[in-house]
Parts: structure tokens; sequence; C-alpha cells
């Protein structure tokens, strides 16, 4: 084997290791793209899962707050706090009007 044998076979020997190298590459670089395609989808997919779950929430969220406005007004109502409420404001107000006008009558010699 002379010199140009050995270095046609040292050069067909690294083509043949790049050649490898670079499909390695390429089917790397495929799997690669498959996965973040997969990914892709499933990130969006859980974006529009989120996105519902946060709308149901949010619904919720609203109906409980109803219902618990709805709540402290039906109790209202059966213990009659607001009518107590009321009717103590009055009186108050009532008696300090008659302290007042008793402060400031005229005394009587």
């Amino acid at each position: 084997m002379d010199l140009v044998g050995i270095a046609g076979w040292v050069f067909g020997a690294l083509a043949a290791v790049g050649a490898l190298g670079a499909a390695y590459v390429r089917v790397r670089s495929s799997v690669d793209n498959a996965t973040a395609e997969i990914w892709k989808g499933e990130a969006e997919a859980q974006k529009a899962r989120a996105d519902r779950l946060e709308a149901q929430l949010e619904e919720l969220s609203g109906r409980v707050a109803r219902l618990e406005a709805e709540n402290r007004h039906l109790s209202e109502l059966v213990t009659g706090q607001a009518a107590i409420a009321d009717l103590k404001a009055i009186v108050t107000a009532q008696h300090q009007e008659l302290v007042s006008l008793f402060r400031t009558a005229p005394v009587a010699e």
C-alpha cells in the first residue's frame, strides 16, 4: 500500500465518520424538533385548561359572593337585626334630642 492509498483510506474513514456524525446530528435534530412540537402542543393544552379553570373560578367566586350576600340578608330578615338596629338608631337620636332640650330649657324659679 502506497501513501496515496493510505491517504485515500484515511480520508474515506474520516468521510464515513463525518457522514455518521452528520446523520446523528440530523436524527437528533429531528427528535428534538418532534419533542419540541409535542411539548408546544402540551403547553397550549395546559394553557387552555388553565384559562378555563380561571374562568370557572371567577364564576364560582361571584356565585359565592352573591350567596353570602343573600344569606346575610335572609339572616337579617329572620332575626330582625336590621329592624332592631334601625329602632336603636331612632331611639338614640330621639334620646339625644330630649337630653339636649332638657339642657337648653330655661329653669323656672
